[in-house]
């Protein structure tokens, strides 16, 4: 089904709804834009990141035809307590499911079925590349098994022999290179292809699959499976211990064993991802190798590897940029060159965090603007007057005094940690 396809059926739909519903055009545009950004935010692996990145739906919008028929299959009108229901009121839902009758007949007829889908056209990897800077070997390996999966798919269609697929990938990189956040809408991108048996996801860290009491976490595990059709597990490896002197407690033997058995038995019907420090950084760091060495059982099931890379200095000022505009801060003309020297050296440094340090430097950027607010609301704002634009302007500029002072402040404190832990940057 091409595009011009589903634009004309998305299109049917609409007409469809406003007849029945008997609203305006304009109250309709209305309730389409509120179900795509319920869609769209539920394509986000529904809050399961706690950083969101705070940027809106427009560029989505605009090609929100081409997604209706992935709203059809996703929204459950069976459940009262569907995403939609508890964030629409009876008018908004009424025209919902108006919205979706056409859609649904032509499921139903056979006229809808094994719709191929390019990944880089679906929503979530749209959205991917619009929150991940750089990356792109990360980019083009999700596509690359997004096109795996469609292809085998379209075989089956033609009654070709089923090549057996594990699902089960691991997502590998230095830290503060959006591995979690990219394997949330990977699911999403296989959810949108209708690659999967389901599209109910679950993110865990390793920690969370131990239960109180020995003896529960192995009924934790296998619920964890049996209740989602996708589950992303960051940082399995905390479940051991390397250190030589003490033994992983029984709570991790009993989350590593029962982890082992599901990934064998459910490795070719549900979506497994296990996330992770591993890939190109030094040994001693690489604890997703040392997991999978000691798993074997595990290891042999993974199919893929994503590899994520750390970031150069031009995506770091970019990956900075992006973050202060998605908070609404403008930053002065010349900010480029007081970061600029600031990453070059952190990229070298053993310690370097990525995106993480870009996260850290915005907000020790910020904490040098709260306090010159306050100074400036104390001394020369009278409390009482309404906000204005001058009052605008100071809480939503980043100086060039700010990012020297967030620069200093960000130095400092890894001279501390480093004198604490005695490690040693470049």
């Amino acid at each position: 089904m091409n595009e011009l396809e589903m634009e004309n059926i998305e299109r049917r739909a609409y007409e469809n709804a406003v007849f029945a519903s008997g609203c305006s055009r304009e109250t309709a545009d209305r309730y389409i834009d509120k179900i795509y950004s319920i869609y769209f935010s539920q394509n986000e692996g529904n809050n399961m990141i706690a950083d969101r990145t705070g940027a809106d739906f427009d560029e989505l919008f605009k090609n929100k035809k081409h997604s209706y028929i992935s709203l059809v299959k996703s929204v459950d009108i069976g459940n009262p307590l569907n995403m939609y229901s508890i964030n629409m009121d009876a008018g908004e839902y009424k025209f919902l499911k108006d919205y979706m009758v056409y859609g649904r007949y032509l499921i139903e007829q056979g006229k809808i079925k094994n719709m191929l889908i390019n990944p880089e056209k679906t929503d979530a990897y749209r959205r991917l590349c619009s929150v991940i800077i750089g990356q792109e070997e990360m980019k083009r390996a999700l596509c690359r098994l997004g096109a795996v999966f469609q292809y085998s798919r379209r075989r089956e269609a033609y009654n070709l022999m089923k090549v057996p697929m594990h699902r089960v990938f691991a997502f590998v990189g230095p830290p503060g290179t959006a591995k979690t956040t990219a394997s949330v809408y990977f699911a999403s991108m296989m959810k949108e292809m209708q690659v999967l048996n389901g599209s109910t996801m679950a993110y865990v860290t390793g920690t969370q699959l131990k239960a109180k009491y020995v003896g529960q976490t192995s009924e934790r595990v296998h619920e964890l499976f049996v209740k989602n059709d996708i589950i992303i597990i960051d940082e399995a490896y905390s479940l051991v211990n390397y250190n030589d002197t003490e033994k992983t407690d029984n709570f991790s033997q009993e989350a590593l064993a029962q982890l082992c058995t599901e990934v064998e038995e459910h490795s070719d019907d549900k979506l497994i991802i296990f996330a992770g420090y591993g890939g190109d950084i030094d040994e001693r760091n690489n604890k997703m190798k040392r997991f999978f060495n000691e798993n074997p059982g595990i290891a042999s099931r993974i199919t893929f590897t994503v590899n994520f890379s750390s970031y150069n200095t031009d995506e770091m000022l970019s990956i900075f940029e992006l973050l202060a505009g998605n908070s609404d801060f403008k930053i002065e003309d010349g900010w480029k060159d007081i970061l600029r020297p600031f990453f070059d050296k952190r990229i070298k440094n053993p310690n370097f965090g990525n995106g993480r340090d870009a996260r850290r430097l915005l907000e020790q950027a910020m904490s040098a603007a709260a306090v010159d607010f306050i100074t400036w609301a104390d001394e020369d704002m009278d409390i009482l007057s309404p906000t204005d634009a001058e009052e605008r302007s100071k809480l939503s500029v980043l100086s060039l005094r700010h990012l020297k002072e967030a620069v200093s402040e960000f130095e400092h404190a890894e001279m501390a940690a480093e004198g604490r832990t005695g490690r040693h940057g470049v």
